[in-house]
């Protein structure tokens, strides 16, 4: 049994140690990687050196930081890959993004939170966002976890939000239940959900859930920008257009 907590044990500090790397896309010390896991610097030294030995991570000869190889990414995009939703949205998105100026993202749930797996950019004047492919967000702060929570039952949005650390992100996030009831009712009712601010300041979007062929979604796009552009009009012109974009990969998927 000692052998079997020891393993679980190291098995958690390795994930661990990949969480922190995956923030640092371009290396991070030993220091930092120690400070943010938590672990001792020998701790963490040696289980580096079994990711770099594997192949997993690289350190670089220069400034002997670490950071993450492609390796990693092909484990994760051999599951990304297979969704259809991704293969078949993607080209409904990128001209999404084209005709609106916008940014535009795909997200799937997963278990409490959202998983972004494509982001679409109008081009050089586009906007840029802190968001990016395989940044987690919780739903209940978000225009594409509220759009996805207004297609599932009221038991499973309550799961969701009782399981969260719910905390006010801005000072326009949601941080009562009934008001998240009361927003998601709203979505139903329009068929799309609003973000004000509520995840990121100075950031507005419009978001469409991608239901399955049982009315329930487990994926949703976006359409951001800056939310001194969009106006209420925009907002609606922009959901419109993504009403459509969304008929269009409903399509193409097979279930609408």
């Amino acid at each position: 049994m000692e052998n079997v907590h020891g393993g679980v044990q190291s098995v958690a500090r390795i994930f661990s140690l990949i969480e922190v790397l995956s923030a640092h896309p371009q290396g991070a010390s030993l220091q930092t990687i120690s400070a943010e896991s938590g672990l001792a610097k020998s701790t963490t030294h040696r289980l580096l050196s079994s990711l770099v030995a594997l192949g997993y991570a690289v350190q670089d000869s220069f400034s002997t930081h670490y950071r993450l190889t492609l390796k990693m990414f092909e484990l994760s995009s051999g599951i990304v890959n297979d969704m259809d939703i991704l293969s078949v949205a993607k080209p409904h998105l990128d001209k999404l993004s084209r005709h609106t100026g916008e940014a535009v993202h795909l997200v799937i749930q997963d278990g409490i939170d959202i998983v972004y797996i494509y982001k679409a950019e109008a081009g050089i004047g586009s906007m840029r966002m802190s968001s990016h492919v395989g940044l987690r967000i919780p739903m209940y702060c978000t225009g594409v976890g509220k759009a996805i929570l207004a297609t599932q039952s009221y038991g499973e949005a309550e799961r969701v939000w009782r399981k969260s650390t719910i905390r006010p992100l801005t000072q326009h996030t949601i941080t009562h239940f009934d008001a998240l009831v009361e927003e998601l009712k709203r979505v139903r009712m329009a068929g799309y959900a609003v973000d004000d601010e509520e995840n990121e300041l100075g950031i507005r979007c419009v978001a469409l859930a991608v239901p399955g062929m049982n009315g329930r979604a487990e994926a949703a796009f976006s359409i951001s920008g800056l939310a001194a552009q969009m106006t209420p009009q925009r907002m609606k012109d922009l959901a419109q257009m993504g009403l459509a974009t969304r008929q269009d990969i409903l399509r193409d998927l097979g279930w609408h």
